[in-house]
């Protein structure tokens, strides 16, 4: 934890705002939102079918707006983007407060996915591995560390106001508190942007700095068609995408896993604290790792637990394999959200940051957006989730294997 410690006192303001980016992000997440599923499809008199449809439809839109607002990211000053991003989540919370009806309410999960899940969380992210490109693996431990704090704490809180508030002045409270603290925030975290965003761009001079002196440190900048054309994408994909496919999957249906498997939902629940200071941890050793070795020659190995975690799930039935399960899905969590970001970086440059990240962002959204979707056909086909479980860790040793050939491949170009 010692050698965090320099960078945080260098770069504290730029690591907060990350961290609270990927903290904001929670409101558009499906762990978050599920809380007050029950209460609004009873109210607005809606089946599980119909909120289900509403919810993956938002979702879907939400990955395809993405294509074109991602690269708002790198086009926009930072500052004017995390405004107009926290403006539209916090509009999302009081439309959703103030749905009547199905269409009000799909246009407020449409602004908490797409400006909360997917825009607030690409602003922390790309921007800490875009500016701290010596540290680039510890700050993306720090700054995902928004998220394990978020699922720790926001459940217990949102469960709370909902049973002392109700689900439309919950969301009304969500929404009043992001506006009133996250402006003033943003605004002094990021008050020396302008002078940090010149000095980025000096490093990226092609031969010359603006002072006349060589540099020798600038690299290729891929274009996100460039990106689309790198064959390598294409076997690094299938593990990039193994995390938000499967977890989603899984984590939407766990009622049905706990009743399948005889656990108890009070014993399942407690087991998120586990999971969420495993995935902590495994953020800060992760992120010391990529410093040192890199995030690419991480991929193929950092969905491995996540397989060992479904084949534990498919094969056993007793507590201890929840338990298990929640550990070693702890550990694959805080693997993937540390070292996805600086991945991009590390392989395509970070100049164009946000327009690729739109792309591999908005299939992750799409991915957990179907997920549930085919996982429920299987169920309601008489499938068990142990079953998927057993297919999806086969899915998760191909993925494997593919980026494990990716990496290689790359090796002998480079060599």
């Amino acid at each position: 934890m010692k050698s965090f410690l320099p960078l945080l006192r260098r770069e504290w303001r730029l690591l907060l705002f990350g961290f609270l980016m990927t903290f904001g992000s929670s409101y558009g997440q499906t762990f978050f939102i599920a809380l007050f599923s029950g209460d609004i499809r009873e109210e607005l008199n809606l089946g599980h079918s119909e909120f289900g449809l509403l919810y993956s439809g938002a979702t879907l839109l939400s990955a395809f707006l993405l294509l074109w607002t991602g690269s708002l990211i790198d086009r926009w000053d930072l500052r004017s983007a995390s405004y107009l991003i926290v403006l539209g989540l916090g509009a999302g919370c009081y439309l959703t407060g103030l749905a009547s009806g199905p269409v009000l309410l799909f246009f407020g999960f449409l602004l908490l996915r797409h400006t909360g899940q997917a825009l607030m969380s690409m602003a922390g992210l790309t921007s800490v591995v875009r500016y701290i490109p010596d540290g680039r693996g510890k700050a993306s431990a720090i700054a995902t560390s928004g998220f394990a704090v978020a699922e720790a704490l926001l459940p217990l809180l949102a469960v709370a106001l909902l049973a002392s508030w109700g689900w439309r002045q919950s969301f009304f409270a969500w929404g009043t508190v992001l506006l009133l603290v996250m402006p003033p925030l943003v605004w002094l975290l990021l008050r020396d942007h302008g002078r940090r965003h010149a000095q980025y761009l000096d490093t990226l001079r092609p031969e010359y700095r603006s002072d006349g002196t060589q540099n020798p440190a600038a690299r290729r900048q891929w274009s996100r068609a460039d990106m689309l054309r790198d064959p390598l994408l294409y076997l690094f994909l299938p593990a990039l995408m193994a995390q938000p496919l499967l977890f989603t999957g899984f984590m939407f249906h766990q009622v049905q896993l706990v009743a399948e498997k005889g656990w108890t939902l009070p014993f399942w629940a407690g087991l998120y604290v586990l999971y969420a200071l495993t995935s902590s941890a495994v953020k800060f050793v992760t992120g010391l790792m990529i410093d040192r070795f890199g995030a690419q020659p991480l991929l193929p190995f950092m969905i491995l637990p996540l397989g060992a975690s479904l084949l534990l799930l498919g094969l056993a039935d007793a507590a201890w394999a929840a338990v298990g399960f929640m550990l070693l899905i702890g550990v694959s969590t805080g693997l993937y959200t540390t070292a996805a970001s600086p991945f991009y970086a590390e392989r395509y440059g970070t100049l164009h940051l946000g327009a690729i990240k739109s792309v591999t962002t908005a299939l992750m959204v799409c991915a957990s957006a179907i997920a549930p979707v085919v996982m429920g056909w299987g169920l309601d086909a008489g499938v068990t989730l142990s079953a998927m479980a057993l297919v999806a860790a086969a899915y998760v040793a191909l993925a494997s294997a593919l980026a494990e050939v990716g990496c290689r491949r790359d090796a002998r170009i480079g060599a």
